[in-house]
């Protein structure tokens, strides 16, 4: 039987590149030394925050090499979403994580031909499933970059019954109502984890605890500092903590699409340089990380 123990917060790590958009596989290892001597126990590569759908499928398995050897260093679990990509491409990957030492396994829909219904949906993940039989395998409902918006509740319910290898879901949507939906669904062994940042307290306040959020990289040790608060029943201060959180993201999604200035943020909160974004994706100006440096000084989160 496939075991999946992976919990709490897990940053979706960023891509390294070089300013010529070659891949720094030399900034992994002390990234990943950051984030485990920050308390983190999970990381997720290759997704949204990851670009691994703007790379090539020889870059992203050299990606995932580097991420593995840095998990065993580290002890960190280490999740590679393997969609965004045609379905032969999607299943090889998979295949190859399951070789290369990956943890556990995340998939993005298909995006074009998009699945219309829950059993369009747990066919596309079956397939996926399939070709990594070993590994604990999760799906990413983010409808908003997707545009698959099926009912997660009905989904979890078949794809658990269908798929021997369904550990859970990465449930990037602001409707909790939907989520806790989801977290009643789920069977022992199964886990959800929220991808909306600014929802870590009240999320963890209707017993949702696991999360995937960018600001993880530049913060985690005020993510982690919210779900303490709430476990100790420290609702003001899980809130305040929250706020100061969402300030921290809100000065950075005031100044252009999400990778980009989170990735100019990264260098800003934790002096760890994570290059620009790939193509076709554009860097911040000067002035922009100029504006997000000056909001983080004032909320303490600057380097």
């Amino acid at each position: 039987m496939v075991s999946f123990t992976a919990r709490g917060l897990m940053p979706p790590v960023f891509t390294p590149l070089n300013e010529d958009l070659t891949i720094n596989y030399g900034a992994i290892p002390p990234y990943a030394k950051f984030l485990a001597d920050s308390g983190i126990k999970s990381v997720l590569v290759g997704g949204t925050t990851g670009e691994h759908m703007s790379l090539a499928v020889a870059d992203r398995k050299k990606v995932i090499d580097a991420w593995v050897a840095a998990g065993k260093s580290t002890g960190l679990h280490i999740q590679v979403q393997v969609g965004g990509a045609p379905l032969a491409d999607v299943t090889e990957l998979a295949r190859y994580c399951q070789q290369a030492g990956a943890d556990s396994l995340l998939t993005l829909p298909e995006l074009y031909f998009k699945p219309a219904s829950v059993q369009d949906l747990v066919f596309y993940v079956s397939q996926v499933a399939k070709a990594a039989p070993k590994l604990p395998v999760l799906y990413y409902h983010i409808p908003s970059m997707s545009k698959v918006e099926i009912h997660m509740p009905s989904f979890v319910a078949a794809a658990t019954v269908t798929i021997p290898n369904f550990k859970g879901i990465k449930f990037t949507s602001n409707d909790l109502s939907e989520g806790a939906q989801v977290l009643r669904t789920l069977k022992e062994g199964q886990e959800m984890f929220l991808g909306a940042d600014t929802l870590l307290a009240p999320a963890a306040l209707l017993g949702i605890k696991s999360s995937i959020g960018t600001s993880f990289n530049l913060f985690p040790k005020l993510a982690q500092e919210i779900l303490d608060a709430v476990e100790k029943n420290e609702v003001d201060r899980a809130r305040a903590l929250q706020e100061k959180l969402s300030l921290a993201i809100e000065a950075h999604t005031c100044e252009g699409p999400w990778v980009p200035i989170m990735k100019a943020g990264m260098e800003i909160a934790t002096g760890i340089n994570v290059g620009p974004p790939s193509l076709p994706q554009r860097p911040l100006s000067a002035e922009a990380k100029q504006r997000i440096h000056s909001k983080l000084r004032t909320l303490g989160l600057s380097k």
